[in-house]
């Protein structure tokens, strides 16, 4: 089956949490929107007490397996850091739970965040130091030995964290990025800039605008913005998934509309796109 909403060229995904409701309801829902879904597992409690049940995913694995053509990512807790070495043992754990729970979803790619501190701060957190990266590597090796490679896990840039954030982490290992471009955007910076550096390294992305706060419909961005990053993928022929990280429908169909009016301005400028 063909999904409702896709892109020329690029592979579009959805939230799980785009439609409002529990789990299996929403993905029911939404599953033949789009090409790719993300399942949220943002907040999974100390041991993991706040996942979806391991009923709930079985019945999410019968849905996966009655549209087979829709592929899957997995968003890793978001509720644990790397403050310390406990911190990050039990934050390891808690993210072995989820790759182990959704496994049979034989996801393209880990999302994971990479935060020394989780507590919310408004102002630029400093880059990692020596014994921080030390820790966030040994770590990290330990997830990733639950993987099927090493570049299924994509670390995500953050809001308030410095471009060259994950810099060393990356280049020392296989990891691959999650680039978040409305993160970027939110921080006044320019997505397409990074490019160069990092498209070689990103296995998916995500796509949200900034309005009254951040992760809404695109139609808040203007379209030379969104043009600057879009019109590039185009030309790249990138093949990774986008997920429009947004957590209401009408705040999806806007963003596809704005995606699908960035290929229409794409192609009066590049004819053999066709």
């Amino acid at each position: 089956m063909n999904p409702q909403y896709s892109i020329p060229q690029l592979k579009i995904g959805c939230t799980s949490f785009v439609i409002p409701d529990y789990y299996v309801p929403a993905i029911r829902q939404c599953i033949s929107l789009t090409e790719d879904i993300s399942l949220l597992l943002l907040e999974g409690g100390i041991k993991g007490q706040s996942f979806l049940s391991k009923a709930e995913m079985k019945e999410i694995v019968e849905l996966a397996n009655d549209h087979p053509s829709t592929t899957w990512n997995i968003h890793l807790p978001t509720d644990g850091d790397f403050a310390n070495k406990q911190a990050a043992l039990d934050y390891a754990d808690n993210i072995k739970r989820a790759i182990d729970l959704t496994r049979e979803l034989t996801p393209h790619s880990y999302v994971m965040h990479v935060v020394t501190d989780k507590t919310p701060e408004t102002i630029m957190r400093p880059n990692l130091n020596e014994k921080e990266t030390e820790l966030i590597l040994q770590t990290l090796e330990n997830i990733s030995k639950e993987l099927p490679t090493a570049q299924h896990l994509a670390l995500e840039n953050l809001e308030r964290h410095p471009l060259d954030y994950l810099d060393q982490i990356i280049n020392q290992t296989d990891y691959s990025r999650c680039f978040d471009i409305g993160h970027v955007w939110k921080e006044k910076e320019r997505p397409e800039s990074l490019l160069d550096s990092w498209i070689e390294r990103t296995r998916m992305m995500h796509l949200h605008g900034i309005g009254t706060r951040d992760h809404q419909s695109l139609h808040h961005m203007p379209d030379n913005d969104i043009d600057a990053v879009l019109h590039r993928l185009w030309k790249e022929n990138y093949q990774g998934a986008i997920t429009l990280e947004v957590f209401k429908l009408d705040d999806f169909i806007q963003s596809y509309h704005a995606m699908k009016a960035s290929y229409e301005r794409y192609l009066t400028i590049t004819p053999s796109a066709l």
